[in-house]
């Protein structure tokens, strides 16, 4: 694993959905997002197309989408997105950078991935470098390339040092390249 951050405070369009927005219209007019009928969305993320899933990553109303460098959205969670950006003005927010970590396939194996494997879905396959990574995330399976960087939103220890749970998603490495620095090593 290694620790990463984003590059600098940036500031970034950020569409909360539920809320009136020509972005969401014109994303649902594209099939980007598909409302549902309870007031939640599935969000057609670079990384649910690659897996060819018929369901998108689902968010609820509040929650926020941001477009990634190719155009498609992705989802933050609504309390994720407070911790992590600061209202500029309008759609504009600034994000604010804090150090996360990080693991890709040229890493050596850690009890982190071996969890997401056991208990969390996650499935590398050396034999398919274009769908290396695939796992169940948001509700619906995406996939991304062995190139890519699965980021750590979060990890819960226990007391005894077991891993009880963890938060993360995949990020396609031109998006990783574009937007992380690589801090250190662990």
């Amino acid at each position: 694993m290694f620790r990463v951050i984003k590059n600098k405070v940036k500031n970034v369009k950020a569409y909360r959905l539920g809320d009136e927005n020509p972005v969401i219209d014109q994303m649902i007019a594209e099939g980007k997002i598909r409302a549902l009928e309870n007031g939640q969305y599935e969000i057609f993320s670079q990384e649910v197309l690659k897996s060819g899933a018929e369901h998108g990553e689902l968010a609820s109303a509040g929650d926020y989408v941001k477009l990634d460098s190719t155009g498609n959205p992705y989802p933050n969670d609504i309390s994720f997105f407070a911790a992590n950006h600061r209202h500029i003005s309008g759609d504009d927010y600034e994000q604010i950078p804090k150090p996360i970590l990080a693991w890709s396939a040229e890493e050596p194996m850690c009890e982190e991935i071996r969890f997401l494997v056991r208990e969390k879905g996650l499935v590398l396959d050396p034999e398919d470098p274009e769908h290396y990574y695939t796992a169940p995330l948001c509700r619906t399976i995406e996939a991304a390339d062995i190139h890519a960087v699965l980021i750590f939103y979060s990890i819960l220890y226990g007391d005894d040092g077991d891993i009880k749970d963890i938060s993360y998603n995949l990020v396609e490495r031109k998006e990783f390249e574009k937007d992380y620095s690589i801090m250190d090593a662990l």
